[in-house]
This record gives structure tokens, sequence and C-alpha cells, in this order.
């Protein structure tokens, strides 16, 4: 299962920019909760092996 590590909002005009420092290896994906016209969708997991 995931956790939820970040909540961050676009700018007016969609553009998202953001980093979170990962403290422990896993699998990590960015999820977008979506709109009234823009539907949810979850990106593949990326390993991420802390060193």
């Amino acid at each position: 299962s995931y956790t939820t590590v970040k909540t961050v909002k676009t700018s007016s005009t969609g553009v998202l920019k953001t980093t979170v420092k990962a403290s422990v290896d896993g699998h990590w994906r960015y999820s977008f909760a979506g709109t009234a016209s823009t539907p949810a969708v979850t990106s593949g997991a990326d390993f991420l092996d802390v060193k």
C-alpha cells in the first residue's frame, strides 16, 4: 500500500513542481486526485534506493 507524503496544488496555468526527500527504500509514485473536468490518474511506480 502507499502513503501520502505530500499534497501540492498546481499554478493557475496547471504547472506542478515539487520535491520530496525519500527517507526509506521503496516504490514511489505520483497521484492526481482529479477535478470536475479532468479524471484522476496515478503514475507507475519507481523504486528508490536510499543510500
